[in-house]
């Protein structure tokens, strides 16, 4: 039965890869303006994703950086004698890093065409308001995270999850930042980008969002993503917004809790909320022969 079912999704996932791969050679074929907004020669385009890696790379090093430098608390399950499971970067992860590295370099050129094109956003600082900054900033975030709960939600249905999202669950306990945040399915990655992108002009439509706030935004987000998927015991609350790095690792941790990224307003209307777990869960369930990981992780998806 289980052989079975193994082979069924192995096919499915042969399937769903090949079309996921079928529309981006048809995309980068008859609709390269998708990926090439402002008509660059192929070695600047090259040289616009190399660069973006290199600067990610260093943005992530730098919030590493800082983090240390003003010591900030560890996660309660990074204190405690025992290592926590850690799982290093395989073949398939270097290969889906490198896809999303390319896309994220498309979103940049897109992001920066529609910026700069749109009569909708303003570049003049004479322009800056309340509205169009820190209401346009908490807009896009509140936005964002309740298009992206539901979505990260049914990539844990069960006939989902083994295909796209459950690559990403190879680390129980993130720790690596960027690498660990971006270690995921490129067809995953590609919707999470969309959640970003109707979040985006539905803030500008309803704040005028400024250009100053979209950089804000960007910098930000990339910051939180990154202590998501780190060991640092970070956490602030803003206007409903509950930042903390503990609802994501739960979520790393019991795979079917805490779907939302910055704010838990879905899971507490779901009641997927998990209240986090110190790491005397992480002990018991390592002496009673498990993994390591905190609660019943053999548990499917939800």
């Amino acid at each position: 039965m289980f052989e079975n079912k193994r082979k069924m999704q192995l096919a499915q996932s042969l399937v769903l890869d090949t079309a996921v791969a079928s529309a981006v050679l048809y995309v980068c074929c008859f609709r390269n303006e998708l990926l090439n907004p402002w008509g660059l020669e192929w070695e600047h385009w090259c040289l616009v994703t190399v660069s973006l890696r290199f600067l990610i790379v260093l943005y992530d090093h730098l919030v590493e950086w800082v983090m240390e430098t003003f010591q900030p608390k560890l996660l309660p399950t990074r204190t405690t004698d025992k290592p926590v499971r850690y799982v290093g970067l395989d073949a398939l992860s270097v290969v889906y890093l490198t896809i999303n590295a390319m896309h994220e370099s498309v979103l940049t050129q897109r992001f920066s065409y529609y910026v700069w094109h749109s009569p909708d956003i303003s570049k003049d600082l004479s322009d800056i308001g309340v509205l169009n900054t820190v209401g346009a900033l908490y807009a896009i975030f509140v936005i964002n995270d309740l298009l992206y709960a539901p979505m990260h939600h049914f990539l844990h249905l069960p006939s989902i999850y083994p295909l796209v999202h459950k690559h990403h669950h190879r680390q129980h306990f993130p720790t690596r930042g960027y690498l660990d945040a971006g270690n995921e399915h490129p067809l995953e990655h590609f919707l999470g980008i969309m959640c970003l992108w109707a979040a985006v002009i539905t803030a500008v439509a309803t704040t005028g969002a400024h250009t100053v706030t979209l950089f804000l935004y960007f910098n930000v987000n990339a910051t939180l993503q990154m202590l998501n998927h780190s060991p640092f015991d970070v956490a602030f609350s803003f206007l409903g917004i509950k930042f903390s790095v503990r609802n994501h690792e739960m979520h790393h941790r019991k795979f079917n809790v805490n779907y939302g990224q910055y704010c838990m307003w879905y899971d507490q209307a779901m009641q997927t909320y998990g209240p986090y777990e110190g790491p005397q869960k992480v002990v018991e369930s390592s002496s009673s022969g498990g993994s390591g990981d905190v609660g019943d992780n053999s548990k499917k998806a939800q």
